[in-house]
């Protein structure tokens, strides 16, 4: 708890609540620009706006988490204070703290993310039915993928020591993740930055060239993908616990 109420302190000088607070109302305001005006497309406003957060999230949460990781360790990294903290304190109790509340933060960010579908819903009048279980399942697929990317961003800034090259990291994912939507759906799964797309439970069923109306179908849940991306996120846990570690005083 102390080491967690001392990242709270340097949370609150880092401006992080600020940034947790950014990175949603840009998704609101981008998939709030997407949402359907049109009374016949207002009866899958829900399915377009489930549809269309996976593929924003594969644009903008490969940075986003990169940027947290990155805040998360650079008191640690400016004059190398790391290795001082390492004689005061002990290395687990460093590590759970920030990992504790590096999840927090990605946690925050995920219900304000997708607290906006029935916000948004309600402002534009959707007639669909709201569908709870695929919001769930949304909410958990997003948070699984983001805490792994965090993750792996955050051994990145432990083994280079440099904020720069997890953000280049960030930067490069978040275009690669989008390109392999356009991919076999063999081929997303190598790109684990694009997650989000593979896991989305919408698809696009049907596009009527003339009307320019689309209709969009539910798939099966990627249960074994999900399964996969929770192991990832965990092997880098226990990654950069361990580089906290053998970390040399």
């Amino acid at each position: 708890m102390a080491a967690f109420r001392a990242e709270l302190q340097k949370a609150h000088r880092r401006h992080d609540l600020a940034l947790c607070l950014l990175i949603p109302g840009i998704v609101v305001l981008w998939v709030g620009g997407l949402a359907p005006a049109d009374p016949e497309e207002l009866a899958n406003g829900y399915s377009a706006l489930l549809y269309s957060l996976p593929v924003i999230e594969a644009i903008l949460m490969p940075v986003m988490m990169a940027v947290l990781a990155s805040r998360l360790w650079d008191m640690e990294i400016k004059g190398n204070t790391a290795k001082l903290l390492y004689t005061l304190q002990s290395r687990r109790s460093l590590f759970a703290g920030k990992a504790v509340f590096g999840v927090l933060e990605v946690l925050l960010v995920t219900v304000l993310e997708l607290t906006c579908v029935p916000v948004l819903g309600r402002v534009h009048g959707y007639t669909e039915a709201f569908p709870t279980g695929q919001l769930v399942y949304l909410f958990v697929c997003t948070l699984a993928v983001d805490t792994m990317l965090f993750f792996g961003e955050f051994l990145l800034m432990l083994w280079v020591g440099n904020p720069l090259p997890a953000l280049c990291v960030g930067i490069v994912g978040a275009l690669v993740g989008l390109f392999s939507a356009f991919m076999p759906p063999l081929a997303s799964y190598f790109v684990p930055f694009g997650y989000y797309i593979p896991l989305s439970a919408y698809e696009v069923a049907n596009w009527d060239k003339a009307t320019h109306t689309v209709t969009y179908g539910t798939r099966s849940f990627n249960w074994g993908l999900l399964a996969f991306t929770l192991a990832l996120g965990a092997v880098l846990f226990a990654l950069a616990w361990r580089k906290v570690q053998d970390e040399e005083v």
